[in-house]
């Protein structure tokens, strides 16, 4: 498909975004103090949209450190804050589109949401809870993390986002330790097993999110971008303190297939004489023994302190994906509608289930075989599009982190937690660019 070329030129429509976010403000800042100061916050960001609509995606990208909803309970005109805050990150990001433009070549995710949409209304056996307005608002919700596949950004831009994408984690763990001074927000979790897990100014499922990125977008970048490699073997080495400090299984899983050819990698370069990666070799093999060290109590409270069927506790998830499939067991082709699966917990599961945290079941639900069908194709093909372009050096190291990616959707909600699909989605735009940009050659790690 052609790129889409646009230029900015008067930002009228910041007027009134400024008068209705000062308004809003106003109004906060009598029920919800700490919701006023983010309305501060936005005012400030969009003066600085007006004024260079390219700094704005750095702030925008770090605001992904947060999980604003479990901080700020509290609803806007009956709208969920998180839909405020997708909303507002993609009118702040307008101007970067129409200054860089955008490329339509991977609008392939959205597209399939639109089918998913298009099923809802004419095939799907709507749940007896699902609105029109409620499965729109899931279309506008899961679709608006894709857009950040299309920005075009400057090759500068995109390398300093991939840094700061594995800075995330940091970011989250330092925002969360301002919000435990404040008293504004726990810094850690205890459950009922006793397990104490952190979870900054997040969600601990959530910064494990942001930790998993960390930390597989630094391998790969320590072999994409060597000049960098200090970087990104420190910020790899942090983000796996974090990620072992959360105490979250799924993540740990789902990078095993990359971590278990990062170490092939480095003993075969080593044995061909590179004997300066003893040093990271060595480091790694230390990091993982005290980790394991460290981790080993929460993790046994976690995985058997409850008697269960499957033997290890799996935190309530085969109730809930048995619950779910059954639900949708009368409309196999077009699910249920997009959006139904929010609803569809009667009571019957814990009430954290919202949604199944297993995205094949929870897209199989709201759209049957055809929906889900299309999503994951459209997901493939994105993949492959970014696979061609990529350097030999980086292609196993990017085929298990695409690995990691669909084996993480069997447990969590990948694809519709901000923390985890705008950073996804992000880092694969910025790897498409600076793979077409930098020749293809071999890459050696210093």
């Amino acid at each position: 498909m052609t790129d889409l070329h646009l230029h900015l030129k008067k930002p009228v429509y910041v007027t009134a975004a400024y008068v209705s976010t000062a308004w809003i403000t106003g109004i906060a800042a009598v029920y919800q103090p700490v919701l006023s100061i983010f309305g501060v916050a936005l005012l400030l960001l969009l003066a600085v949209t007006v004024h260079n609509p390219a700094r704005i995606s750095y702030p925008v990208l770090l605001s992904t450190a947060i999980s604003v909803n479990y901080i700020i309970d509290a609803d806007v005109f009956g709208i969920e804050i998180i839909s405020l805050y997708k909303l507002g990150i993609l009118v702040l990001l307008i101007p970067c589109m129409l200054q860089n433009g955008i490329r339509l070549k991977f609008v392939y995710p959205i597209l399939a949401f639109a089918a998913m949409l298009f099923l809802t209304f004419f095939f799907s056996e709507w749940h007896p809870r699902l609105s029109a307005s409620l499965s729109l608002k899931a279309f506008i919700g899961l679709a608006l993390p894709f857009v950040f596949l299309l920005i075009q950004w400057k090759k500068e831009m995109a390398q300093r986002h991939i840094q700061i994408i594995c800075l995330l984690p940091l970011v989250s763990v330092a925002a969360g330790l301002v919000l435990q001074l404040a008293h504004l927000y726990s810094f850690l979790d205890v459950e009922f097993t006793g397990a104490v897990r952190v979870q900054g100014a997040n969600i601990a499922p959530h910064l494990a999110m942001l930790a998993f990125l960390g930390i597989t977008i630094a391998l790969i970048e320590t072999k994409r971008n060597p000049d960098k490699a200090t970087f990104f073997y420190f910020t790899l080495a942090a983000n796996f303190a974090v990620l072992i400090a959360t105490g979250t299984r799924g993540p740990i899983l789902a990078m095993l297939a990359m971590v278990a050819y990062y170490f092939f990698d480095v003993v075969r370069q080593y044995v061909k004489g590179k004997v300066m990666l003893i040093i990271p070799l060595v480091c790694s093999v230390a990091l993982l023994a005290a980790a394991v060290y460290v981790q080993w109590d929460n993790m046994t409270k976690r995985s058997f302190e409850r008697q269960t069927g499957t033997g290890i506790d799996l935190s309530g998830r085969t109730e809930a994906w048995a619950f779910f499939l059954k639900g949708v067991e009368d409309s196999p082709m077009a699910g249920r509608g997009l959006g139904s699966v929010t609803v569809a917990n009667d009571g019957s599961l814990y009430k954290g289930f919202v949604v199944p945290h297993n995205e094949y079941i929870r897209f199989y639900y709201d759209s049957g075989y055809i929906g889900c069908g299309l999503l994951f194709l459209s997901l493939l093909i994105v993949f492959a599009l970014i696979y061609r372009t990529l350097a030999p050096s980086i292609k196993v190291y990017y085929l298990a982190f695409i690995f990691g990616f669909f084996l993480y959707s069997f447990s969590d909600n990948t694809l519709s937690t901000v923390q985890f699909i705008i950073p996804f989605c992000w880092y694969l735009n910025c790897l498409y660019l600076l793979s077409r940009i930098i020749p293809k050659k071999e890459d050696v790690i210093p």
